[in-house]
């Protein structure tokens, strides 16, 4: 059990360096790449020799190991906390984004990454801390049995709420996203054309749009770092599609 709990630990650790050297590639030879990002090269080079260190101490089961692992939880549990405020932002601003680009499945589903944040970040990583801190925690059961017994069910609550919090996203996305809004916001973000980006760069437009016997309301944010296309169907469910239109803004220039 502890070796492969370790060898995983590893693994999201390289998985996040390998995302974090790429971005540090980027910037180093891509034009543009890193005023878009707006990357500082020390913090991705700290980010990645932070991930490198951490592979290094799960495979060789270093003395740091309970240290890191409890680090690794404390981080997830305060990004959980201020999900919704940084999570417009930090998906794009982490030297691993590419991490979570891989569980990007689209604005059509957001299952891949409510696992990669609720079950990866949050309840995988709580279970890692409380397992590898077992020789902190194991005697304070036989010295303070309830304090002992407090810390125990705190870990396991932990483990359990992110495990309820993805059902629970899972559940309300198959409620509010309508495949066929999907598939109108889909097509309406495909026929967008550059002139029209550039010409309405930063407003928004609504109308309706007739599918079959159907009626949408679509709503178009354009703009040259985002452009998002949302659409609400008669049911009240909706559907959306968005990427960056720099290739349209930089042929205008």
């Amino acid at each position: 059990m502890r070796l492969t709990l370790r060898w995983l630990c590893a693994l999201t650790a390289l998985v996040s360096l390998g995302s974090a050297v790429a971005v540090l590639v980027s910037d180093l030879t891509v034009p543009g790449y890193r005023e878009h990002y707006r990357d500082a090269l020390w913090f991705v080079s700290a980010y990645a020799a932070v991930q490198l260190f951490m592979a290094v101490e799960f495979v060789r089961d270093g003395r740091f190991l309970p240290w890191l692992a409890v680090a690794r939880a404390a981080a997830g549990w305060a990004f959980l906390a201020f999900f919704v405020q940084l999570w417009p932002q930090w998906r794009w601003w982490t030297p691993g984004r590419y991490v979570y680009l891989l569980f990007d499945w689209g604005e059509s589903s957001k299952v891949g990454l409510f696992a990669l944040v609720f079950l990866g970040r949050g309840a995988f990583n709580s279970f890692a801390a409380f397992y590898f801190s077992e020789p902190w925690w194991r005697p304070l059961r036989q010295r303070r049995p309830l304090i002992g017994r407090l810390v125990t069910a705190a870990a396991v609550s932990a483990v359990a709420l992110c495990v309820w919090a993805f059902f629970q996203l899972v559940r309300e996305e198959a409620l509010t996203v309508s495949p066929e809004a999907q598939a109108v916001a889909d097509f309406v973000y495909q026929n967008l054309d550059c002139a029209t980006v550039r010409a309405k760069d930063g407003q928004t437009t609504t109308d309706l749009r007739q599918q079959g016997e159907r009626r949408y309301q679509v709503r178009i944010a354009y703009g040259c770092a985002l452009t998002r296309v949302s659409v609400r169907a008669e049911d009240g469910r909706s559907g959306a599609a968005a990427g960056s239109q720099l290739a349209c803004c930089r042929e205008g220039g």
